[in-house]
């Protein structure tokens, strides 16, 4: 049997319980202005994915599937019999599995801005349209070659926490950017060094999940939240259509991180979701 990791976890609040899932490289804290917002109608519980935050970090076991059973172990360890789930980027893949996994333990599924392995296998430069004038610095300070990796967010997210140690300051035009500014941001950078460097996260992170013909069975109302401009569109087409019950959103004028910098429209659109009903 597979000992998973101890997560450092939270709760908020009371009522139905409402799961969320940060992305790579964030970590609980990501999710407190919504995790808050939510608390005065649902009992909400935010965690430190495996390796990320205060969680341990075990030397392997980064897949989305991997991640998918710590979430549904720590559901187990809390007592939560069925939740709605709400994942960030590879959070939403994690949740995406644990919902095959189990489908019966979860009421209500929202994926934010994230990229699924088996509908996206790649994220090139010429998939990602304009850089943003952080995204940019962070090529130009790091140089090499760009155009033929195949992981282009996964070494931008490399690239800037090598910068946030090295205390490189670089331009972020008003943006909000990963490791920044914060009491935890050096110790998040060099904790996302250290992932890279010492466990299997690098590779885990390309192995695909779930097959996509099971998608289909996915029956809780589904929330699509994805920027007008994603770089993560080609999925959340595929998404769309796989879903019986998924409604897609496009929203405006916002980046990857929309969750933070959007916290207002994320909470109206999640709460129209949890409303829903099967």
């Amino acid at each position: 049997m597979t000992t998973r990791p101890k997560l450092a976890h939270q709760q908020l609040g009371s009522g139905p319980d409402v799961v969320l899932v940060h992305g790579l490289a964030a970590n609980r804290a990501f999710w407190y202005p919504l995790a808050t917002a939510l608390s005065s109608q649902y009992r909400v519980t935010i965690y430190d994915l495996r390796g990320h935050g205060y969680s341990e970090r075990p030397t392997s076991g980064y897949t989305a599937t991997d991640q998918g059973q710590d979430l549904l172990q720590l559901m187990d360890d809390l007592g939560l019999e069925e939740a709605a789930v709400i994942g960030h980027s590879y959070g939403g893949a994690a949740a995406l599995e644990a919902v095959l996994l189990q489908p019966q333990r979860f009421s209500h599924l929202a994926l934010m801005d994230t990229r699924i392995q088996r509908l996206q296998s790649e994220l090139r430069l010429h998939d990602v349209g304009q850089l943003t004038a952080f995204e940019q610095a962070v090529a130009h300070q790091d140089g090499g070659d760009w155009a033929s990796e195949p992981e282009v967010g996964f070494r931008f997210l490399e690239a800037a926490a090598r910068n946030r140690v090295a205390g490189i300051e670089l331009e972020a035009g008003g943006e909000f950017v990963p490791f920044g500014e914060g009491r935890g941001a050096l110790r998040a950078a060099k904790q996302w060094l250290g992932l890279l460097e010492d466990t299997s996260l690098r590779q885990d992170f390309r192995v695909p999940g779930g097959e996509a013909e099971a998608y289909a069975s996915i029956r809780q109302p589904t929330l699509l939240m994805y920027p007008s401009h994603s770089r993560s569109g080609a999925t959340a087409s595929r998404l769309q259509a796989l879903l019986p019950n998924a409604r897609l959103v496009n929203l405006p004028q916002s980046g990857h991180f929309f969750p933070v910098t959007h916290p207002a429209q994320v909470r109206a659109e999640v709460e129209a979701l949890l409303r829903s009903s099967q």
